[in-house]
């Protein structure tokens, strides 16, 4: 997990923390929306480095006499 995931994430929580009595279903609905969002950031942001990584490897191992695709 990015430290930006985890920061924002721990930011919802704060904010469910702000309102434990005023807590609404729609607030409730909306945190759990946001936190949805920020599992979709993560795994984004882990496919674009798993990405690059093979991309990286799949170069290394290119023989020296042809050029990168």
């Amino acid at each position: 997990m990015s430290e930006w995931v985890a920061g924002y994430r721990a930011a919802l929580a704060d904010v469910g923390r702000l309102w434990p009595g005023r807590s609404t279903a729609a607030l409730a609905a909306l945190l759990v929306d946001l936190d949805a969002d920020a599992l979709v950031i993560e795994r984004e942001q882990d496919n674009r480095i798993r990405r690059r990584r093979l991309a990286a490897v799949r170069e290394a191992t290119l023989p020296f006499d042809e050029p990168p695709p």
